[in-house]
């Protein structure tokens, strides 16, 4: 049946630069789709380098390999191009001095045979919204969820907490990357955002924003509209594929 595919960034109201970075396209005539959404490490030089750069390297990498249609395979192939994406940052900080110490967060998908397989490194989020509800499909890779998992602060601290957006993992911050990978059945849309999204706007209304909005096409503009009406001192970046 294929899948339509979007994907919208924005600088927000407080920032005079971009560090999100976004991707969607479908190939193999709409059977295939592939969205990313990276979020460039604001503490850090060149976080815009770093988040395009990364997308840049991580979209060639699946396009350029085969993959039998298994979840398997596909989250494997994923898992491999977020490590082909760190390396190559790795490099270009090798090489030019001014990069040192850019990092990027990323989100990736795979749509295909209405399945969805993920891979996420740091923040950047996965989401299925779907007539029931909204699910959160991965978990984050930073200190409070890890804080979380061990019982030292409840789910409900976490959105306070003052370390809230320490990393545990990040691309381009270090030799070796373990990237968490994720494989769901695809009921209606699959929403990749950063955090400038997931931050400020709680699930449920980002649920009642892709639902009540007519095509995934409005649905990012509409979320990357409500980020800036809440907020706005974040960039944000979105990317949506639902099947046809």
């Amino acid at each position: 049946m294929g899948f339509r595919t979007t994907a919208s960034t924005d600088v927000g109201l407080a920032r005079d630069t971009n560090e999100d970075s976004v991707y969607s396209e479908t190939r193999e005539d709409g059977d295939v789709a592939l969205l990313a959404v990276a979020d460039g490490m604001g503490g850090h030089r060149a976080g815009d380098v770093a988040s395009e750069a990364a997308i840049e390297a991580f979209v060639e990498y699946v396009w350029t390999h085969d993959w039998e249609p298994t979840p398997e395979n596909r989250q494997a192939l994923l898992g491999s191009a977020a490590r082909a994406a760190n390396a190559h940052l790795r490099e270009m900080a090798a090489e030019n001095r001014e990069l040192d110490g850019m990092g990027t967060t990323l989100v990736g998908a795979i749509l295909e045979d209405g399945e969805a397989a993920l891979v996420n490194v740091g923040d950047s989020r996965g989401y299925h919204a779907h007539g029931g509800g909204i699910d959160q499909v991965t978990t984050d890779q930073s200190l409070v969820q890890q804080l979380v998992e061990q019982g030292q602060i409840e789910p409900e601290e976490a959105d306070d907490h003052p370390q809230k957006h320490v990393l545990s993992q990040a691309l381009g911050t270090g030799d070796e990357v373990e990237p968490d990978t994720y494989h769901l059945p695809l009921d209606d849309v699959l929403l990749l955002c950063s955090d400038g999204l997931s931050d400020d706007v709680p699930d449920s209304e980002i649920h009642d924003a892709v639902a009540g909005s007519p095509s995934i096409d409005a649905a990012a503009e509409n979320l990357v509209d409500l980020a800036n009406e809440r907020d706005g001192s974040d960039n944000v970046g979105v990317a949506l594929g639902r099947e046809l």
